[in-house]
């Protein structure tokens, strides 16, 4: 009986060093199972269990994303061949393709 117990709070151990370390990770819960080879459900279950038993926190809400939405009206319009993006600013990015795509990264990177 006393073994059953030990192993008990040394799973639970387990997985709230597990869930810590997702939460200190930049990783999506199903990226942070699949890199240490977690079974998802399984992760979800316990997440659930700890937090209900206030074992672990919350996460903390993330920092808004200093990407900005990408409206696609050639997408939409069925010519997925260039696409155009609106930035901060009124800044509006037009002829997008495959053969400009570093360059307009780079032009991003420089506008942050």
């Amino acid at each position: 009986m006393a073994k059953d117990h030990r192993d008990a709070a040394r799973r639970e151990r387990q997985w709230k060093g597990h869930i810590e370390a997702w939460q200190s990770s930049e990783q999506t819960q199903q990226a942070f199972c699949k890199a240490h080879r977690l079974k998802y459900p399984t992760f979800c279950y316990w997440r659930r269990r700890l937090r209900a038993h206030g074992a672990t926190k919350r996460p903390a809400p993330r920092q808004p994303s200093s990407f900005v939405s990408v409206v696609s009206k050639e997408i939409a319009a069925g010519r997925a061949d260039e696409l155009s993006a609106r930035l901060p600013g009124d800044i509006e990015l037009r002829g997008i393709n495959e053969q400009n795509m570093d360059l307009v990264v780079q032009l991003v990177a420089r506008l942050r």
